[in-house]
């Protein structure tokens, strides 16, 4: 499933219990955006920054069609600004969900 995908339907997911929730409005709106890391060289890692402005939420990868090999890493960086995805000898893309702070 890509990220897209997983982020969509997580929002629509979530829609309907904030719609149902008393809260009072909130005065500034967080927007997610999705940043695509460039496909690393096989075995290489793949990295996704958030822009600035922006704070990770979390992340995920793409395989090539097709590919069966091990993801050796898929999560953030240290400081938290960036998601690395790893496989063993299969190039990969790493996809970063950012919101605004």
């Amino acid at each position: 499933m890509s990220v897209r995908k997983a982020l969509s339907t997580g929002v629509l997911l979530t829609l309907p219990a904030l719609a149902l929730a008393a809260a009072p409005p909130a005065v500034a709106a967080e927007s997610a955006v999705v940043v695509q890391g460039a496909p690393s060289a096989p075995g290489a890692p793949s990295r996704a920054t958030c822009p600035s402005g922006t704070h990770l939420t979390g992340g995920g990868y793409q395989l090539p069609a097709g590919a069966s090999d091990a993801v050796v890493y898929n999560g953030p960086s240290q400081d938290a600004t960036t998601w690395f995805a790893q496989a063993d000898h299969t190039p990969i893309k790493a996809f970063a969900v950012c919101e605004t702070e």
